[in-house]
């Protein structure tokens, strides 16, 4: 218990040092913690992109008009671009999704919900994560509802946009809204009103705009589902998602080739872009994230390491003759070794506490992704924080071992 006082009291004196200390071992714990924050988000991503991307392949398709007058001169057409999405449709699963558009009326926590790649705001209405789309969505990225069903989604799929105007829209939730609404809620926004259909179970994902990128996997908890109109499904096209389960293997540029000669024959510029593209970049950048980050690991242990031995040392050296007194008074080694290692560990602690409250006040943020602290990752970032800290905490105190009571008196 003496020994426990003792340290603690001990925290006052060499302030200076001491805070120096501090900043020193909460600089290592957030600096680790983030490399190993932006590790486990890179892995568990990769993860769902393999559970996405596993059974089928994805292409988007896109425009091959020289401007933007071409292309809408050719949409207004009744005929070239609902034909072409037919034809296609008939032998691809065709995914369309647009984004944005539903602007609510604020509720409690609604920044947990908001758009944060539109902001479009006013005084009473703002715009949530949300997205419109056709129903085969949810079965093809294995989309599961916990409440509700999708009955009211896929009829209202059918209609088109004049035909949905002044019905109360169905719609489909993500989990995070549980605490928000409840199933057959209507809710009031800007355009329109809609009805709650259904929830999402926690968790579900998709592949944003199909592009094969860690960052592109969505977590749909935020996000509001609501059915893209039919013509503006089909006017959208050039931005669909062509889903290839059939046959995943299927060689690419002879799809290409069919798609193209769809095309040729409805007299559309349209075409698909090869997904492996997508797939050699996001490699490169994967392996070369990972060489930074353990680059970076090496870096701060190093001189963290470098740093505390320097003071630790210096410190423990101008306490020679105090343990010493301490020694003639009845303290034995072992007691100078344990009030060391407390002083270290207090300060460690503190340093804990700092890192912690400063690592949930200040969220990471990729892209629109908004990473939560990860309890498992600060774990692990304090073992090793911890491990450097004991080791360098030994080296003066095996100075202090080998030196006799006379040495230490004399402060030599």
């Amino acid at each position: 218990m003496n020994n426990l006082w003792y340290s603690f009291r001990e925290l006052k004196n060499s302030f200076i040092f001491k805070v120096i200390i501090l900043i020193q071992i909460t600089m290592a714990i957030i600096l680790l913690y983030r490399v190993n924050e932006i590790k486990n988000y890179e892995n568990a991503k990769l993860n769902l992109m393999k559970t996405i991307t596993e059974d089928k392949v994805i292409y988007s398709m896109m425009s091959k008009y020289k401007s933007l007058d071409d292309f809408s001169k050719d949409s207004e057409d009744l005929n070239k671009f609902p034909e072409l999405y037919k034809a296609i449709q008939n032998k691809y699963n065709l995914i369309v999704v647009t984004y944005g558009g539903i602007l609510v009326k604020d509720f409690e926590n609604i920044d947990e919900f908001l758009d944060q790649e539109l902001h479009k705001y006013d005084d009473e209405y703002k715009s949530i994560n949300s997205l419109q789309c056709n129903s085969n969505f949810f079965e093809t990225f294995n989309i599961k509802l916990s409440q509700g069903n999708l009955n009211e989604f896929n009829n209202y799929n059918k209609l088109d946009d004049k035909e949905m105007e002044g019905k109360i829209i169905p719609i489909i939730l993500g989990d995070s809204y549980k605490k928000i609404f409840k199933l057959n809620d209507i809710i009031e926004t800007k355009y329109t009103n809609y009805k709650v259909e259904g929830f999402l179970e926690k968790n579900q994902f998709y592949l944003d705009k199909g592009i094969y990128d860690p960052t592109r996997a969505k977590n749909l908890n935020t996000f509001a589902i609501a059915p893209i109109p039919n013509n503006i499904s089909v006017s959208n096209l050039n931005n669909a998602l062509l889903i290839n389960e059939n046959n995943v293997n299927a060689d690419f540029y002879s799809i290409q080739k069919e798609i193209d000669g769809l095309a040729k024959k409805y007299d559309v510029k349209l075409s698909i872009t090869n997904p492996q593209e997508n797939i050699d970049s996001f490699i490169d950048v994967i392996n070369y994230n990972a060489n930074i980050k353990i680059l970076i690991v090496y870096i701060v242990i190093f001189f963290v390491i470098i740093g505390l031995l320097a003071i630790f040392s210096n410190r423990i050296n101008a306490r020679r003759k105090e343990f010493s007194l301490h020694i003639m008074h009845g303290a034995t080694y072992s007691d100078i070794y344990m009030r060391v290692f407390l002083e270290h560990l207090y300060l460690f602690i503190l340093s804990i506490i700092i890192s912690i409250y400063f690592l949930i006040r200040t969220k990471t943020k990729i892209v629109t992704d908004i990473i939560n602290f990860d309890l498992g990752a600060f774990a692990q970032t304090t073992l090793i924080v911890f491990g450097i800290v004991t080791i360098v905490a030994l080296v003066p105190i095996y100075n202090i071992s080998k030196n006799r009571l006379n040495y230490l008196i004399k402060g030599e």
